[in-house]
């Protein structure tokens, strides 16, 4: 296929396609680029902490257990229609202490 452009004929688009990398080929370029810079780079390390490695595992068995504990809600709610539910400030300040202690125990 011919094209004219400023009176010049030609087939100039497929030599024009040629001459440039295609958008494929730049991102392959700039993909071993990127990998060849990161290899060598060395052998780089990465450590994780203890406070991290703590809170990774305690993530995974949080993971593990039910969103709501419907015995509980099922307590309470009975608790709370029977008028039987009372509210104990000590155990409340004690609860509060205790996950003090846990935040202190992993650097938080």
């Amino acid at each position: 296929m011919a094209n004219t452009i400023n009176s010049y004929s030609g087939s100039g688009a497929a030599s024009v396609t040629s001459s440039r990398p295609t958008q494929a080929s730049r991102e392959n370029t700039s993909a071993a680029t990127s990998e060849n810079s990161q290899s060598s780079a060395g052998n780089a390390e990465v450590q994780i902490t203890s406070t991290a490695a703590s809170l990774a595992s305690l993530g995974q068995r949080i993971s593990t257990l039910p969103d709501i504990n419907q015995n509980r809600v099922a307590q309470i709610s009975q608790a709370l229609a029977n008028g039987t539910y009372s509210i104990s400030a000590d155990k409340i300040a004690s609860g509060l202490l205790q996950s003090d202690q846990g935040l202190a125990q992993i650097g938080l």
